[in-house]
């Protein structure tokens, strides 16, 4: 079984030569394997996290580029929101966006 690293990197080459209708798809699917790789990225930390305070968190947050956090859970989910987009499968998925986005195609339907 193939991970979701390895399915983001496969729809962002797929996507170089893809019609914009395939293209609309594999950034369907990319954006639900980008949210389950962060959700991924979170459990994990949260696991990983569980002897630090709230204001370890937070600091380590802020260093991170995401400041503002107040609670626990906000901490993580800035942590691994950073943590995330500095992997290959997440830099695959922006490709992929990146991509749509020049030529016009994107998640949402054209009458929004």
């Amino acid at each position: 079984m193939a991970t979701i690293t390895e399915l983001l990197l496969q729809l962002a080459a797929e996507s170089a030569t893809s019609a914009d209708a395939r293209l609309r798809r594999l950034l369907y699917e990319g954006n639900a394997l980008y949210h389950q790789g962060l959700e991924e990225t979170r459990s994990d930390l949260t696991d990983r996290s569980r002897e630090l305070t709230t204001s370890q968190l937070c600091l380590a947050s802020e260093k991170a580029g995401f400041p503002g956090a107040a609670t626990r859970e906000e901490a993580l989910s800035l942590l691994a929101l950073a943590t995330w987009q500095q992997t290959p499968g997440a830099m695959s998925f922006e490709e992929l966006a990146e991509r749509g986005a020049r030529r016009g195609v994107c998640l949402l339907a054209e009458e929004y």
